[in-house]
């Protein structure tokens, strides 16, 4: 990770080795509020989210993940699951030789392109798939214009 460094040293490659631990940094810090960081940075629980003139539909992988400890809101424009994780024990005489599957609580916030209509809002689980349809008010859903020709 170090490497040995004999004097004189020039000055720039000081700088260098500065300007790159200052963007490590800023990037392990670089929380914009709609993700939380998960193990190396990555946002979890990973989503696929498309979107038509009705709504939007967020599928979210929550592998083992039981259904009642995932809380779902809306508010305005912004849609945020959290939750848990929950670890699985050892049972008596097992070792782990590797765990690289995530435990412990999350939160994940998006902002969506448009008002929601918070009382249609409808998830459904199935096969570790967590499945989100959210669509527009009305008032948010596009309408097409009549041109009228004199």
């Amino acid at each position: 990770m170090f490497d040995l460094v004999t004097w004189p040293r020039n000055l720039w490659s000081l700088f260098d080795e500065l300007e790159s631990l200052q963007a490590d940094m800023n990037r392990i810090f670089s929380g914009r509020g709609h993700t939380r960081p998960w193990r190396g940075g990555a946002a979890y629980p990973l989503v696929n989210v498309w979107s038509s003139s009705d709504g939007i539909v967020v599928d979210a992988e929550l592998p083992g993940v039981d259904p009642k400890d995932v809380d779902i809101s809306v508010v305005g424009d912004e849609l945020t699951l959290r939750g848990k994780v929950n670890a699985q024990d050892s049972q008596k005489g097992e070792t782990y030789h590797r765990r690289e599957r995530p435990t412990g609580e999350f939160e994940r916030t998006f902002r969506l392109p448009f008002r929601a209509d918070v009382n249609a809002v409808k998830a459904s689980y199935k096969n570790g798939v967590l499945r989100l349809t959210v669509p527009r008010t009305e008032e948010d859903k596009p309408r097409r214009i009549a041109i009228e020709a004199a």
